[in-house]
């Protein structure tokens, strides 16, 4: 049993991540709430970097299966994979816990050839990490804590660069693992054999319906003039390339482009000073002092995209990745209220779905 008793965790800079928790978990739960309400925090704590690594003042107790929390015992696959590659090749990064507790080498990659190939990836074993999609690479991630041969593994949005299809593929494959998924797909809920949730209300935005006009652009993608276009496929069918090329040819236009990884796009030191006057309308308010690369990943990126909303052509990949179903919303009023034109790479077909055309790669 995985016991948490927290009366409070605040980190070194102030903010509050936890307060009042106490859970008994078995090692197969969803842990879902809205943006900034403890879900990451909590999976840190079950693998010991909160407070070993991350400081702060913690007042309570983790205990894994009577332990304390360490990363021996607890696997931890981050939201965004680039942060926890540490090999050149696919190979290599699934070998990499095996050798650590000292398996053979040849031992290792048999097993690593095993895993890659019930998880659908051993066509990217001889692959270079760097060359990856970040869906692709959150597989290979996965794949690596499943042959830590941890006693828990915590995955903090695994599904959200993911198709649906390898989504529900990982969680077939993980029933036979103790894990803890913190994901905002809620959608996913039902595969699990509890949900906790630390706090999350459903809200309603108002339908506003596209002005769709001129095409403005005819290349890789031909684009009107207010449309919103969902670009879908599977992990590596190049929707992420797809915004690149599409960025290059429509340097004429008023074009802004917020990839996968937020940190990159924020280079203030404030979020009121990256935001400006869109600071209200994405609800940051309450961080509008913060520095934007402390904040969590559901934070940035909402920073991130309403800092592009300054251009009139937004092209947006995986603009829901980290954020809460609420935001799905919000995301598709704001760019019908002020008029935008956008392009969406996305696995969230429900998104898909609420916009004007969708396009699959």
């Amino acid at each position: 049993m995985i016991e948490v008793n927290v009366d409070k965790y605040v980190y070194p800079n102030g903010e509050v991540g936890l307060k009042n928790l106490r859970l008994e978990l078995y090692g197969n739960e969803i842990v879902i709430g809205s943006t900034g309400s403890g879900k990451s925090t909590l999976l840190k704590l079950l693998n010991g970097l909160i407070p070993n690594f991350y400081g702060g003042e913690l007042k309570g107790f983790v205990k894994i299966f009577g332990e304390k929390p360490n990363p021996r015992d607890v696997a931890y696959v981050k939201q965004i994979p680039e942060e926890s590659i540490t090999c050149l090749r696919v190979k290599e990064e699934l070998t990499f816990p095996l050798i650590q507790r000292g398996m053979k080498r040849s031992a290792a990659l048999k097993e690593a050839e095993k895993v890659a190939e019930e998880l659908r990836i051993g066509h990217l074993l001889e692959r270079y990490t760097f060359e990856l999609s970040t869906g692709e690479l959150q597989l290979v991630e996965i794949a690596s804590a499943i042959l830590s041969n941890s006693k828990l593994i915590v995955l903090d949005e695994p599904f959200a660069h993911l198709s649906e299809r390898n989504a529900k593929r990982i969680i077939e494959i993980l029933k036979d693992e103790r894990v803890v998924v913190a994901e905002h797909r809620i959608e996913f809920s039902d595969y699990f054999e509890r949900t906790i949730d630390l706090g999350f209300v459903k809200r309603e935005f108002p339908e506003l319906k596209g002005e769709i006009g001129k095409v403005i652009h005819d290349g890789s993608l031909k684009i009107r003039e207010g449309e919103i276009v969902a670009v879908i496929g599977e992990n590596g069918a190049g929707k992420t390339m797809l915004l690149k090329k599409l960025a290059k040819e429509m340097r004429g236009l008023d074009v802004g482009i917020v990839l996968q990884n937020p940190a990159y796009h924020l280079t203030g030191r404030r979020v009121r000073e990256e935001v400006g006057k869109y600071l209200s309308e994405f609800e940051l308010e309450g961080i509008a002092e913060r520095h934007p690369q402390s904040l969590s990943v559901g934070q940035m990126r909402k920073v991130a995209i309403a800092k592009t909303f300054k251009h009139e052509v937004l092209l947006l990949d995986e603009p829901t990745a980290g954020l809460d179903v609420n935001f799905r919303e919000k995301l598709l009023y704001l760019l019908r209220k002020h008029k935008k034109t956008a392009v969406i790479a996305t696995h969230d077909l429900k998104l898909a779905k609420c916009c004007d055309r969708v396009v699959e790669l």
